[in-house]
């Protein structure tokens, strides 16, 4: 959500900007709690405005001591208790459970070729001996095998 437009629900009468730095002390960090960036103004001006998190905004409406801020507290608590309740926990892990299906059917996709592949590669009558896989390879079997050796393989 805006600062800005909290500022101006809030009916704070402090400026804008001070206002955003009495509450940025608070303990907030920048990147975690709330973001910079550049609003267009009707005037054709440009002020910097911040993004703040739920929780942050939250906070921020619990210290306010005036009617607004009971207003912005009072939305928050319907908010949460809405979010909480028990088909909304359910529909947003129903979601989640979609979500992860449909990366478990992708990742099925990706790897059928090799799956294929290897049921292939195991199927016994396409099994080579070493001389077949050295001729497949185009080397000579004695190469092939000092190869294998020489690599640590241990052929019995």
């Amino acid at each position: 959500m805006s600062a800005s437009e909290l500022h101006e629900f809030l009916e704070v009468k402090s400026k804008y900007a001070d206002w955003f730095k009495n509450m940025s002390a608070y303990g907030f960090e920048e990147n975690i709690d709330y973001r910079a960036f550049s609003k267009n103004l009707e005037n054709g001006g440009r002020r910097i405005d911040y993004e703040i998190t739920l929780d942050m905004a939250k906070e921020i409406a619990m210290i306010q001591r005036n009617e607004k801020g009971k207003q912005a507290r009072q939305y928050f608590i319907k908010i949460e208790k809405q979010w909480n309740r028990p088909k909304q926990i359910i529909a947003r892990g129903l979601i989640e459970s979609q979500k992860l299906i449909e990366n478990l059917n992708q990742q099925v996709i990706e790897m059928k070729p090799k799956a294929e592949y290897f049921d292939n590669l195991v199927d016994r009558t396409l099994l080579t001996n070493f001389r077949g896989t050295a001729k497949e390879l185009h080397i000579a079997p004695n190469k092939f095998i000092n190869c294998l050796l020489e690599d640590g393989y241990n052929l019995l």
